[in-house]
């Protein structure tokens, strides 16, 4: 009976991945210091494609039955890496094994999105009891990703939560609330103990000449290098700004100013198109699901990927404080390529399964 309910997964969502991952490895051959970087990526997303197939061979049901057990370890994860871990760019966010990294922080949001899609399922969010136990679930990912300090990935948890509650069916006065106590929060609770290079990154933002050969150089080249690709780019590897090293971390941060700088407008609407597909396929296939907590995972996943889209491009463009958030399917990085088809195994494995209680 349960091999009859289960039906083909989405090719197009499918389909919009392998067009992103291609697309990356282009930008990367160009963005990327050494060619290494390239071939390590290629391996990356092969392993990335290995895990999709094989999240295929459970069931949903399995899937969400894990999700408890992933979502304790994710936590003991957080808590080792504060002990343990490696420090980089002044985070203690990482596990070094040998010449490989892991960041637990982007297997916690994996985690988050699993047990929130079960626990705000059904949950009559007019009520404010109603969003005790899901904040309480979301508070110590949130905190420990925090303390790393990793306010990045802090800041995409917090997303996924508020995408999650949104798809659940978020009143708006309580959204108007929530909205009105950040306004008040940030200044008077956040602000005072954010570190001093935190502060500098909002600061930055509002006026990157500020310091223009310190925090704001990063923006500022990014800036000049985006603006001067005009319309079809100075040429693939071409890039002044890019290939001359004034932009630092061209090939995880700021890679969306090496596109536009090589590849000019053209280039930036090509990736705005695969991720419009990208998007379109994530918001149609729920669209099919009938099962409350299968929707509710979809819109984690949306959540946290549309969110650092928007923020990885908005502080290339110096429209959002930097961050460290790499540029989905695009951005170098081993952990956070594994997390996104990771992601999209969920989904497709959700999708096929969705008659399956």
């Amino acid at each position: 009976m349960t091999e009859r309910l289960r039906l083909d997964f989405d090719w197009g969502l499918l389909g919009s991945v392998v067009l992103l991952s291609a697309f990356g490895l282009f930008i990367l051959g160009s963005a990327a210091p050494s060619p290494g970087f390239v071939v390590r990526q290629a391996l990356w997303m092969g392993l990335g494609f290995i895990l999709l197939a094989g999240l295929q061979l459970l069931d949903k049901p399995l899937l969400y039955r894990l999700s408890w057990a992933l979502y304790l370890l994710s936590i003991v994860l957080l808590l080792a890496v504060l002990v343990l871990g490696k420090e980089v760019n002044g985070a203690r966010a990482w596990f070094a094994l040998g010449p490989v990294r892991f960041q637990p922080s982007e297997f916690a949001k994996l985690a988050l999105i699993l047990v929130l899609a079960q626990v705000l399922a059904g949950r009559d969010l007019r009520r404010l009891s109603a969003y005790v136990w899901p904040l309480l679930l979301a508070l110590p990912p949130v905190v420990l990703t925090l303390v790393e300090p990793d306010l990045g990935g802090a800041m995409v948890m917090l997303a996924i939560v508020f995408g999650m509650f949104f798809a659940a069916g978020l009143p708006w006065r309580h959204l108007a609330v929530a909205g009105a106590s950040l306004l008040v929060a940030f200044p008077t609770l956040v602000w005072p103990h954010l570190r001093p290079h935190q502060k500098e990154r909002i600061l930055t933002l509002l006026n990157p000449t500020r310091d223009p050969l310190g925090s704001g150089f990063q923006v500022i080249q990014s800036m000049i290098a985006i603006g001067s690709g005009g319309l079809t780019g100075k040429g693939y590897g071409q890039g002044t700004q890019s290939q001359l090293g004034f932009i630092p971390f061209r090939h995880t941060d700021f890679i969306f100013a090496v596109l536009a700088e090589e590849m000019g407008l053209v280039g930036g609407l090509i990736l705005f198109g695969l991720y419009g597909l990208f998007f379109w396929r994530l918001f149609a296939l729920s669209l099919e699901l009938p099962q409350a907590r299968d929707r509710l995972l979809v819109a984690g996943v949306f959540s946290m990927i549309a969110f650092q889209v928007l923020v990885n491009i908005g502080v290339t463009l110096g429209l959002a404080p930097v961050t460290g958030l790499t540029l989905p399917f695009i951005s170098y990085g081993g952990t956070s390529m594994l997390t996104l088809f990771f992601a999209v195994g969920m989904v497709e494995l959700v999708y096929r399964d969705r008659l399956i209680a």
